[in-house]
């Protein structure tokens, strides 16, 4: 994809490419799953056919592996590796490839509880590492040796409480801690200046430390836990701001919110929570989907109607939804 300025002109961007391929039969819709395209099992075949005998990419998804595959059978100009939705458990203790060329690792959807603390040192061109839905307790001290990576996803890793610092990925894009098991927001990512997508709906979060968003001006997309007041000076001056999930602590930092980005014209999408104390006992029904829609209960009216005065509401706004 050309990069665009905005995340709603990649986005726009990424859609036409999947409706052109899908005119000309290349993908095809999932039944039952609204939103979602697949690519027909003879067209992966042929696909995988095609770079069968480029050995600058290797997919093996899906074939119930147990291991990784030996480093031998890797080609030593590797770009691009999948090993994704397989039965692979643990990776052996002191494996370390030395594959500098590597840009893409995608090892999600495996039971992988642990990574060697070596295994990402001699992978310094890493751009994407993908370990979403695994079930890893932390990341290795070696994740901080990527200092080409572009795009960390660990999204749905529950049992993930511990990450090494962040520190050195400055030029990491694209970071994605839903839904995992983190208390504490990781070290250094107040230093990642150039994040543009930053997800950290976390459940066990505890809290949101005062300047981690101070420094990341880049920022389009922002999710942050349902449970935890967003710190609102800060989200106040991210301007490039376009999707915005998160909680306010009340109807001023709500008002203040709503004439700030509808200043900017930029927000696309948005769920915004008033009073984050009401989101954790309906955690379940808070939509994280594409939409407009904002979230309050009674205390937030009587909060209203003694002092704090009217709720501003946006003037797109989908849905407001009461949750009680």
């Amino acid at each position: 994809m050309d990069r665009r300025l905005s995340w709603q002109a990649e986005n726009d961007q990424g859609h036409a490419i999947l409706n052109q391929l899908e005119r000309a039969c290349l993908l095809e819709r999932v039944l039952g799953r609204d939103g979602y395209v697949k690519l027909h099992d003879l067209i992966r075949d042929m696909a995988l056919r095609i770079t069968k005998d480029n050995r600058r990419y290797m997919v093996k998804a899906g074939l119930h592996l147990r291991e990784i595959p030996d480093v031998q059978e890797w080609a030593e100009d590797l770009d691009k590796l999948s090993l994704m939705n397989n039965s692979i458990e643990e990776i052996s203790s002191g494996m370390s490839p030395k594959f500098p060329q590597l840009s893409t690792l995608i090892l999600s959807g495996n039971p992988l509880k642990s990574i060697p603390d070596c295994f990402f040192t001699q992978m310094c061109g890493l751009r994407t590492l993908d370990l979403s839905l695994t079930s890893i307790q932390y990341l290795p001290n070696s994740i901080s040796d990527l200092e080409n990576l572009r795009t960390l996803l660990l999204r749905n890793c529950r049992c993930l409480v511990s990450i090494a610092t962040l520190e050195n990925l400055r030029l990491l894009r694209r970071l994605d801690l839903s839904y995992t098991g983190v208390k504490e927001v990781p070290h250094g990512v107040e230093s990642l200046t150039n994040l543009k997508v930053l997800a950290l709906n976390c459940k066990s979060l505890s809290m949101i430390p005062t300047g981690v968003l101070h420094g990341l001006s880049l920022l389009q997309k922002l999710i942050l836990p349902y449970h935890i007041g967003v710190p609102i000076e800060e989200v106040l001056a991210l301007k490039q701001l376009e999707v915005f999930h998160g909680s306010v602590n009340g109807v001023c930092d709500l008002n203040r919110l709503i004439t700030c980005l509808q200043s900017l014209g930029r927000l696309s999408f948005y769920t915004i929570v008033l009073n984050p104390k009401i989101s954790r006992k309906n955690y379940g029904v808070l939509p994280l989907k594409r939409g407009k829609f904002v979230l309050f209960d009674q205390d937030c009216i009587m909060e209203s109607s003694i002092g704090e005065g009217k709720i501003l509401l946006p003037l797109d706004i989908d849905k407001l939804i009461n949750l009680f």
